[in-house]
């Protein structure tokens, strides 16, 4: 089994909105409170599209970032930062981000589950090794030991590297191993054209059926893989002797 990070394992997006509402207080003071949280729901969605320019290479990671800052401050009529209060600004939104990592709240259980059954886990994400492997740390998923980062696997998702190397990692075979993400082209459509099991997490009920029907599986909680695991096909699937656990 693999997952995503960010929004699957992680609630990245809470945190992203907390933090930019945290530091940009001062800047946005004179913003109506519904505004603010409209330009902190832009900023973590990334409303500008940003983050992909990052993992193609086009921005920094620093660069995507402050960019969807910028843009999400000018849908508001905020402030136009210069360089120095933009430095600070990044500085001090990481550290906040760094406090608020998260996992949600099924996400241990789920782990706690696959241990007992003897499935093997492991996460494949669209940021740096390094970075994530941090993020899992600091927010209590140490225990994930394997982890495929954009730039050890040599492209990111939905290129079909990181989820082959990620079953590889874990000593399985694509077509037994399932992967478990929020983004249906990176995670579900990725996942699929690299021949693993693609399950879809929406857990807000964000996707239409015409796009939940691209994975082999779309869930709203990860308690709902242990059904997916244990179902009628599950040896065949996961590789797993029936009547094991």
């Amino acid at each position: 089994m693999l997952f995503d990070i960010d929004d699957t394992l992680i609630d990245l997006a809470t945190a992203a909105r907390d933090g930019f509402l945290r530091l940009g207080a001062g800047h946005l003071a004179g913003v109506p409170d519904a505004d603010r949280r409209r330009a902190a729901d832009g900023f973590a969605a990334d409303a500008p599209g940003l983050y992909e320019r990052y993992m193609t290479g086009e921005l920094t990671f620093r660069e995507q970032r402050l960019g969807r800052l910028r843009h999400a401050y000018a849908q508001v009529g905020g402030p136009v930062l210069d360089e120095a209060e933009l430095s600070a600004w990044n500085e001090g939104y990481e550290l906040a981000l760094r406090a608020a990592w998260r996992p949600f709240d099924d996400v241990h259980p789920c782990l706690d589950e696959l241990d007992r059954i003897g499935l093997p886990y492991g996460a494949v994400t669209n940021n740096v090794h390094d970075y994530q492997r941090a993020k899992l740390d600091l927010s209590g998923l140490g225990r994930i030991a394997v982890l495929v980062g954009s730039d050890t696997a040599g492209a990111p998702k939905p290129d079909p590297r990181p989820f082959r190397a990620g079953a590889r990692m874990l000593g399985t075979r694509p077509e037994h191993t399932a992967y478990v993400g929020d983004n249906p082209v990176n995670d579900v459509r990725g996942a699929r054209d690299a021949g693993l099991i693609a399950v879809l997490l929406d857990r807000t009920a964000a996707h239409a059926p015409p796009i939940a029907a691209e994975a082999h599986h779309a869930i709203s909680t990860l308690a709902e893989l242990s059904g997916i695991v244990r179902g009628s096909a599950r040896a065949a699937d996961f590789g797993i002797a029936p009547g094991v656990g």
